[in-house]
């Protein structure tokens, strides 16, 4: 995981130098929508590591994931004079290729949760590496040969493909396309991926929602600076990942509200860590990741780590609320989604900052409710032993920043 997470980043620099911030802008902005739409990647992962587990390769059918991605990869072509629309790209090819590059990466969540269930954890292992490798060559790719940003997109999506046929490969002796679970299981698995999808979707649209709507508004070379930033101002969510990751089997027989204080408390500091080695030159870690090209957006890289801390609060606290079998703060976290976009069109939309200021809003709102569920609320009922699995979507379906 912690390979895949330095890929990302090594990703972020090759692909955002090669495009300039005006076409990368565009790209963060198509790769944070396509992080949405692929959210039953990180489902079936879990879901199929419990089935497998539990019932052996029969379980191993591949017929669901390849229907959904085929779904949403429709669904994105469908709708892809929109999407072109609110990135502010000429080309209805873009979003197409968005669409495209679903089928592989819904299916590769299937397939990992394969190898999990089938306790094969070196496989695993190389697997994360090796699709971060994927992405790292294709933007060599597209940074040798000039492309643009369909052409970066049509790399991208090419390499998808390609490790979604060396997953199924090494899977191929277990994987198949009969549907074998008893009917009633079927019920199940799709109650499963719908709460499941839900949790997750809530913390990729908090944490993406605000690149998107910077492309939208702000113009092409703003919005690419602010992607840049976004993607080291995320950086709190993914380092302090694994503490939400520990509060699930604690949560899940206890249900402590000191434990869950503790574990936010335990963030803030590592997030203001980070914060003061950020403060002391911006402007070098600015340039590190995006170049000269990048270096006017320097100046957001402190309220955006700002950001970021608030994010990894609302990370702990609703994953925390989720291994408990509650889902109260994802309702929450949802409304301050569309408070943000509401305040981003009516009122924010003026500069990097406002657009900033918005997603703060938003994440602040999460935050502020679930510290007083803590703080004010009666202590929560542990929930059953089947509950906590369904918060752990969340954690793998993040493997760092390997989209923006």
């Amino acid at each position: 995981m912690a390979a895949a997470s330095a890929l990302g980043y090594v990703f972020v620099v090759v692909i955002s130098r090669a495009l300039g911030p005006a076409d990368y802008g565009g790209f963060s902005a198509f790769n944070s929508i396509g992080l949405v739409l692929a959210i039953p990647a990180g489902a079936f992962q879990v879901v199929y590591a419990r089935r497998v587990a539990r019932r052996g390769p029969p379980a191993f059918d591949l017929r669901l994931p390849l229907l959904v991605g085929s779904a949403v990869c429709l669904l994105t072509v469908v709708l892809s004079p929109a999407l072109a629309h609110v990135t502010r790209v000429d080309s209805l090819l873009a979003p197409v290729l968005v669409g495209l590059g679903l089928p592989p990466l819904i299916l590769n969540g299937a397939l990992m949760g394969g190898l999990l269930g089938m306790r094969r954890i070196g496989t695993l292992s190389l697997a994360y590496v090796a699709i971060g490798t994927s992405r790292v060559l294709a933007a060599l790719a597209a940074s040798a040969l000039g492309l643009g940003l369909t052409g970066a997109l049509a790399v991208v999506t090419l390499a998808s493909y390609v490790m979604a046929g060396t997953l199924w490969w090494l899977c191929r002796a277990e994987a198949h396309l009969e549907w074998s679970a008893p009917r009633g299981d079927r019920g199940a698995v799709f109650r499963t991926l719908y709460r499941s999808n839900s949790a997750i979707g809530v913390l990729m649209a908090l944490t993406t929602v605000d690149v998107v709507l910077a492309r939208y508004l702000l113009p092409p070379v703003e919005s690419g600076e602010y992607a840049l930033v976004s993607t080291l101002g995320r950086s709190p969510i993914w380092v302090t990942q694994f503490l939400a990751l520990a509060l699930i089997p604690t949560l899940a027989t206890s249900g402590s509200p000191r434990t869950i204080l503790r574990a936010s408390g335990l963030v803030l500091g590592v997030c203001a860590v980070g914060t003061a080695v950020a403060a002391a030159a911006p402007e070098f870690w600015v340039g590190l990741l995006g170049g000269q090209a990048y270096s006017a957006a320097a100046d957001l890289l402190l309220p955006y780590l700002a950001l970021g801390t608030l994010l990894a609060l609302a990370q702990v606290l609703v994953i925390a609320e989720m291994a408990q079998g509650r889902h109260v703060l994802t309702k929450v976290a949802w409304c301050a989604v569309a408070v943000e976009i509401i305040l981003c069109l009516a009122f924010f939309h003026d500069s990097a900052i406002q657009v900033l200021t918005a997603a703060m809003v938003a994440a602040g709102l999460v935050v502020v409710v679930g510290l007083g569920e803590l703080l004010f609320a009666a202590r929560p009922a542990p929930a059953s032993s089947a509950e906590p699995a369904l918060a752990e979507p969340v954690i793998f379906s993040r493997t760092g920043p390997v989209d923006t």
